[in-house]
């Protein structure tokens, strides 16, 4: 059962942090649907952000002692996961470029390397039209608004002024909503 006080929040990160794994757990499972939704969106692949999630758990336990207040621990840990997610970004398009650059020398095969790019994407509009957009673009999203996050606690996350993560947000959704626009009018 999750605490729901605030000194109950500080009492089980105060837990946490001297070694107790129930009380860890207890963070884990508040703080998990939105790692999930946060890792989804920024890799377009559910799979591979449950993966993410659970490395960046480890990570997160192992660094708790850098959480200052307990305020602080969601945007951390939401933190810790778009790190996570990002640099799965940069390896998967590494082997994918990689991959391309071999396929190249072999024509037969450049067919099948797009196939197995489409089957990675999620089968939903939205997330497919999160996809195409600029890792910037994705992550300010995800943390806002599927991540909950306030301006003020994403700018923490992302060691960025409110004022920053405001605009970030305005020009990302301006992206997005042209895209889904686009989007619709391919569909119809």
């Amino acid at each position: 059962m999750l605490e729901t006080t605030p000194e109950d929040h500080a009492a089980v990160l105060r837990r946490a942090r001297a070694g107790d794994t129930d009380a860890f757990g207890v963070i884990v499972r508040a703080h998990q649907a939105a790692a999930l939704r946060l890792a989804t969106i920024i890799t377009g692949d559910s799979t591979e952000a449950y993966d993410i999630v659970q490395e960046a758990f480890i990570r997160a336990y192992h660094g708790l002692s850098g959480v200052r207040e307990e305020d602080a621990l969601r945007g951390w840990l939401l933190r810790i996961v778009a790190n996570q997610a990002k640099n799965s970004q940069r390896s998967r398009w590494r082997r994918e470029r990689r991959y391309e650059r071999q396929a190249a020398l072999r024509p037969d095969h450049v067919a099948g390397a797009e196939e197995r790019a489409l089957s990675d994407l999620d089968a939903g509009v939205l997330l497919d039209t999160l996809s195409d957009l600029a890792l910037r673009d994705r992550e300010i999203i995800a943390l806002r608004f599927f991540g909950g996050l306030s301006e003020a606690e994403a700018a923490a996350a992302l060691g960025v002024a409110p004022g920053t993560v405001k605009s970030r947000t305005a020009r990302a959704l301006s992206r997005l909503r042209h895209r889904l626009g686009d989007s619709m009018e391919a569909s119809a």
